[in-house]
Formats: C-alpha cells, structure tokens, sequence
C-alpha cells in the first residue's frame, strides 16, 4: 500500500504523524505509522506515548530490554493499550524466540491497568483506516473560510446531521454540490468533524464534531 507520500517524513520508512494541539508521534516503520493513522483519528483517544516504557527481561542469565511501540490512553473509560506493531510474516517467524518478551509485556500489562496486543497487517488495515486514508486526498483543499463556518456552525446547532442535508442546505444545485462534498471532506480529515470511520462515507454519512 504505497501511501507514504501522504505523511512528512525524514527517510522512506520513518517520520512523524500529526496527532493533537501540535503534537506529532514518531513512527519508524510504514505500518508503525499506517497503525497511527486510525488512532489519531480518535476523539477517544487522550495520549499516544511512543516507546513507553523498557522491560527488562532475563532468560538463560542473561538481560535484555524491551521497549514496546505504543501505550494508547484513552478518555472514554477503556484500558490504555500497549502495543508491539510487527508485521505478520516478522512475529510468525519469530515467535518463539520473542514470545518472553511478550509474555513480559502481557504481564507489566496486567499490573499496571492496561492491555497488550501485537498488531499487525490484519488488525491494521481495515475499512476505517481505508476510509481515512482516502481522505488524505482532501487535506490541502483550499476552501472558502464562509463555507467553513457555516458548515461547522450548522454542525454545532444540530449537534450531529448527515452530508446530505449539509450539502441540500449549503451547497444547492448540481455545480456546487461536489464542491460541498469536498469541503465536508476537508473538515473530516482535518479533524473538525468526525464520524463512524468503520461504515461506508457516503451522502448519507452522519458527522458531528470532533470533540463533541
């Protein structure tokens, strides 16, 4: 999945991703920061640490460390999240000589409130991440700033509507329609609205906003 022109990044393989209030998380592999993208995209989530914390572990007298990728807080309630993103044919490889380091993860998990998950190809890409990165397209849109605002406003009096009404209400006729519908998604991959990542974006999609 060639999608690494979307992202600023300092080689091929690595860079950082955009999260909140100026903050960028670092990622160091295509899939590490695939697996950031859906995650930042997350009003839920409060807190993405990188490298979070060094296990150490002891097999056969000797010690090594562990540094698991990501620890996810989030502010709706649920366990933060621990994670080791590896790509599928990597962990199946490997799984025997790595498994102690993951049984060690799974316990530091355990004992401090959280949960451990290795995610690879399979947990990554799915219909949410597909629908957010396609919207990456619309990120530089240049947009008229009335529209902007009487879009987000309309947003905020009805507190969540679908793009068709948005796009009956503001954007009437066939020549302005799709121009709407490109400003809708402006606002969505810019995180000023949000909405179901993981169902089909069509003109009947709800959206509210981002922090509602």
């Amino acid at each position: 999945m060639n999608t690494h022109q979307l992202y600023a990044s300092k080689s091929e393989d690595s860079g950082y991703l955009s999260f909140i209030d100026g903050v960028d998380i670092p990622y160091e592999s295509k899939l590490a920061r695939d697996f950031l993208l859906y995650f930042t995209y997350l009003p839920s989530v409060e807190n993405i640490i990188p490298k979070p914390v060094c296990i150490s572990i002891t097999e056969n007298d000797a010690t090594s460390i562990y540094s698991p990728d990501y620890l996810i807080h989030f502010n709706d309630g649920r366990c933060s999240l621990l994670v080791d993103v590896k790509p599928k044919s990597q962990w199946q490889a490997h799984w025997k000589e790595w498994k102690e380091k993951w049984k060690a993860a799974m316990a530091f998990a355990k004992e401090n409130d959280c949960v451990f998950h290795i995610y690879d190809e399979d947990k990554i890409y799915h219909s949410a991440f597909l629908n957010i990165h396609f919207l990456q397209r619309y990120k530089q849109l240049q947009c008229d700033p009335e529209d902007i605002r009487a879009v987000l406003s309309q947003v905020e009096l009805m507190g969540i509507t679908n793009i068709d009404y948005l796009l009956a209400r503001f954007f009437g006729g066939s020549l302005y329609r799709g121009q709407g519908l490109r400003i809708i998604y402006h606002l969505l991959v810019n995180k000023q609205l949000t909405c179901n990542w993981f169902e089909p974006i069509t003109e009947f999609t709800e959206v509210w906003g981002f922090y509602d």
